[in-house]
């Protein structure tokens, strides 16, 4: 028998699991991206997602001097009610992942269930991302920072676009199976 991440979770208990962090997920997201709105500069164009691939001092130190004081805080904010939402969105992604492998059986189990384990590898990413990012707006612009954060962000955002492309195509196939029938 193979361990799955969710494992812990009562085979019962999945779906309520599930339609909570799916709520949790959707209002974090929402909050966050309304937030955000006051990161979007210039030199910022996709807030908080450009300081996250700054990667170079140059970029970062644009970004922080397109930033007011009041912008600087939202984004200390933002850090901080990220490090809530790291433990949300790769926990929904991992359990969509994996429930929805389960069900339409066969290769879309297996890669279902090498999803849920690898996109909770955007934990400790995302977790080591922030620090970056808060280090920078607590002392300044970094070229270690801002190279870090880029180093964790660019795998981060290619493990949560991996997730969201199986989960897009197994709905799809999971609809099409159940109109044929």
């Amino acid at each position: 028998m193979k361990i799955r991440p969710n494992n812990w979770i009562n085979e019962d208990a999945r779906r309520p699991v599930l339609v909570t962090l799916t709520a949790l997920a959707a209002c974090m997201t929402a909050w966050l991206v309304w937030m955000d709105q006051a990161l979007v500069t210039d030199a910022a164009p996709n807030g908080i997602v450009s300081f996250e691939l700054a990667r170079t001092f140059a970029r970062s130190t644009a970004i922080l001097e397109s930033w007011s004081d009041h912008a600087q805080s939202v984004a200390m904010l933002v850090q901080g009610a990220d490090y809530l939402y790291l433990l949300v969105y790769p926990a929904w992604f991992s359990l969509s992942a994996d429930m929805l492998g389960s069900r339409l059986g066969g290769s879309w189990q297996r890669i279902g269930f090498a999803i849920s384990w690898l996109v909770l590898l955007a934990i400790p990413l995302d977790a080591i991302e922030n620090y970056a990012l808060i280090q920078q707006l607590l002392y300044g612009p970094s070229a270690f920072h801002a190279a870090l954060a880029w180093w964790c962000a660019v795998p981060k955002f290619g493990l949560v676009g991996l997730a969201a492309g199986f989960l897009l195509l197994a709905m799809g196939t999971r609809l099409v199976r159940g109109s044929s029938r």
